[in-house]
């Protein structure tokens, strides 16, 4: 039993020790900062007798106006929070006991400073009593948003004494009863299924539970059918997704021809002055065309099981248009324009996407569509 107090006490010193010396600094009264100030002279000049000679009084100074705040804390209500403020209060003295130990001169000035760990210790213990308290009357009402509130309150138990009770079992407890439970549906990929456009498995079922849980909604978590089934789960909100436009085209292909004419200087007249001389040039170009277009559409619907209210329902649409072009010309090459001279000379063999290459791109845009949607404005 005692080595069960002395881990507890201890705990206490590290958490008091790992908070920010700022945030304690935040509650020095005057009275404090002239026992620092003290302290710091002494540290100093070990021979500063005046220093010597004012830290017993300032000392004893700093203890009344702590205190009388604590008296004030211990008359205030809120369900462990005084018990919380007692402690912080008291970390100011803990931090000004340390102080005076390990200065010397400090301490032969004030030779039995209070140690206040104690005092931190049973504060933090009554502040979990009463947070644990608490979150047990919120477990008892058995409803989610109870359950959230019974979550809190035994967060902020183990926050003020690490190790408390089963506070940590609790806490497991409250967060799975507090948790809304989303499904996501397996995808339908509009007539045909899955395996049909190359997927290996309803990979998009899943990366999109594993997108949605890594996004960290505040006490909800995204199931696939499957994990729901295995653990005997009910789904508080469910997703359907629904492709309603996947088409993948075939290539098409068209051909055009059209004349060129311009007017070119081919030579001077023997006049004086000379003139120019023009003749027109003619060339004729035959453009074939190879193209496809392919589309799809998402469809997401989430709603509430028992209500049915709809949490979003909208379409996410992609369009994917391929082209290649080739030419080539008959007649006079200086006829043509640079736009010509370019189509004429692409002349790489420019294969069309596979039709598994299409539909992933599809489907992982208007995927993507739908994620920055649910980010920007779904609550569940």
């Amino acid at each position: 039993m005692k080595l069960t107090v002395i881990c507890s006490v201890v705990m206490v010193f590290i958490l008091a020790a790992c908070g920010s010396s700022g945030n304690i600094s935040k509650r020095y009264t005057y009275e404090d900062k002239e026992v620092f100030n003290l302290i710091a002279r002494l540290e100093k000049n070990p021979s500063d007798r005046e220093a010597s000679r004012l830290l017993p009084e300032s000392y004893n100074a700093a203890i009344q106006k702590r205190k009388e705040i604590t008296n004030q804390l211990n008359q205030s209500a809120g369900t462990g929070d005084k018990y919380m403020e007692m402690a912080g209060e008291w970390e100011v003295l803990l931090q000004m006991y340390k102080r005076i130990r390990a200065s010397p001169a400090a301490s032969k000035a004030l030779p039995d400073p209070w140690d206040p760990s104690r005092a931190i210790d049973n504060a933090r213990k009554l502040a979990a009593d009463e947070y644990y308290d608490a979150g047990m009357v919120y477990m008892g009402y058995n409803t989610r948003q109870q359950a959230q509130q019974a979550y809190d309150y035994f967060e902020k138990a183990s926050r003020a004494y690490p190790g408390y009770k089963d506070v940590d079992r609790l806490l497991q407890a409250a967060a799975a009863r507090a948790t809304i439970r989303v499904l996501v549906n397996p995808v339908n990929y509009n007539r045909f299924g899955w395996s049909y456009w190359g997927f290996r498995n309803d990979w998009l079922q899943q990366e999109m539970v594993r997108d949605l849980n890594a996004r960290s909604y505040k006490n909800v978590r995204f199931y696939t059918d499957w994990e729901l089934r295995s653990q005997q789960l009910v789904p508080d909100r469910i997703v359907d997704l629904d492709f309603t436009e996947l088409f993948v085209d075939q290539v098409h292909s068209d051909s055009r021809t059209y004349r060129r004419s311009k007017e070119i200087e081919t030579g001077r007249t023997k006049s004086v002055p000379p003139k120019p001389i023009y003749q027109t040039v003619y060339a004729t170009v035959y453009v074939n065309r190879r193209y496809m277009s392919s589309y799809a559409t998402l469809e997401c619907r989430i709603y509430d099981r028992e209500t049915n209210r709809n949490m979003l329902y909208d379409r996410f649409p992609d369009r994917f248009d391929w082209k290649q072009e080739t030419a080539r010309y008959t007649g006079d090459r200086r006829a043509l324009t640079p736009g010509d001279l370019a189509l004429i000379n692409n002349r790489y063999d420019d294969y069309p996407p596979g039709r598994e290459q299409i539909v992933e791109r599809l489907v992982r845009n208007t995927y993507n569509q739908l994620l920055n949607r649910i980010q920007s404005g779904v609550s569940f």
